[in-house]
């Protein structure tokens, strides 16, 4: 979008008083529209959302009826999906940082054995979003291979099933992890059980600007609730102001099914500190409600 000042030095001159209040309206429009939340809600569960949902596909991630597979059922696969529209982050004018909240219902199914992998993840990346290169396996479809150069900034939460003994945490096979710009973890669970993170569960991830926290809680499939946090400034880490929301998964020498079921996600307005632009592809209006109580 150009800037409103270069707007009004080309455009402003020469204009009628009231062109120029007209004008004037127009440039507040569009300072509002730059700061304005975004908020959006998916069941993939009810017929005909799926196909309406203003997503991304990128690499290995396709439409599944009901659900989105992040990645095959297969070795060495990797795959993204984005929301198409991008959420604003902070505002360099002013200084303001937007919140935000995302609940999801996802399943991590097919092979329930140690020789599993890799995981999934929900990210916040550059917009438009793009695959890393050699970003498969360990890392997640997050991160370039450690030993290479050329990593995106990338905040993120992973779901990780396969213990990498270079990369993960000491004696921690499944766990969630908060990633800044590192596919090692900056915080991290240590109370999973083993293989914990199978069959269909549900996931908060809530971002406090004012605080400058990432909070994460998970409900297994066996009912247990388990959380992490840490504490991230998102444009110290990098990150645009205007950024891609979405999820990654990869499979390495081993496999397992990742699919999203749901997801709802909504960030604060910087100007007015309420939500709009709703998304709801035909959901009702009812808001998906997968926060753990």
């Amino acid at each position: 979008m150009a800037d409103r000042h270069a707007i009004a030095a080309g455009c402003g001159h020469g204009l009628s008083d009231k062109s120029l209040l007209l004008f004037g309206s127009l440039c507040q429009l569009l300072l509002l529209l730059q700061a304005a939340a975004l908020s959006f809600q998916y069941d993939f569960s009810i017929p005909g959302v799926l196909d309406r949902a203003n997503l991304v596909y990128i690499n290995d991630s396709f439409s599944a009826g009901d659900r989105i597979s992040l990645s095959n059922m297969s070795d060495n696969s990797v795959g993204r999906v984005a929301y198409a529209q991008p959420v604003r982050l902070w505002d360099c004018r002013t200084g303001a940082a937007a919140s935000f909240a995302t609940s999801f219902s996802f399943a991590i199914v097919g092979n329930h054995s140690s020789t599993r992998g890799d995981g999934m993840a929900f990210f916040v990346g550059p917009f438009p979003a793009t695959m890393p290169w050699e970003s498969g396996a360990q890392y997640l479809g997050l991160y370039t291979n450690q030993n290479l150069m050329g990593s995106p900034p990338t905040v993120a939460v992973e779901f990780d099933t396969f213990w990498n003994s270079n990369l993960d945490p000491p004696g921690v096979a499944d766990h969630v992890g908060i990633d800044v710009n590192s596919i090692r973890s900056a915080n991290y669970t240590r109370d999973l059980p083993s293989l914990g993170l199978y069959g269909t569960m549900s996931a908060n991830i809530t971002y406090d600007a004012g605080s400058r926290m990432m909070a994460v809680s998970i409900r297994l499939a066996d009912g247990s609730i388990h959380g992490v946090q840490t504490s991230v400034d998102l444009r110290a880490a990098g990150l645009p102001q205007e950024a891609a929301v979405g999820f990654s998964a990869s499979t390495g020498g081993f496999f397992e099914s990742h699919q999203l079921l749901s997801w709802a996600f909504n960030s604060t307005d910087m100007a007015a500190g309420n939500p709009n632009s709703t998304d709801t592809a035909g959901a009702g209006g009812n808001l998906i409600t997968l926060l753990i109580s």
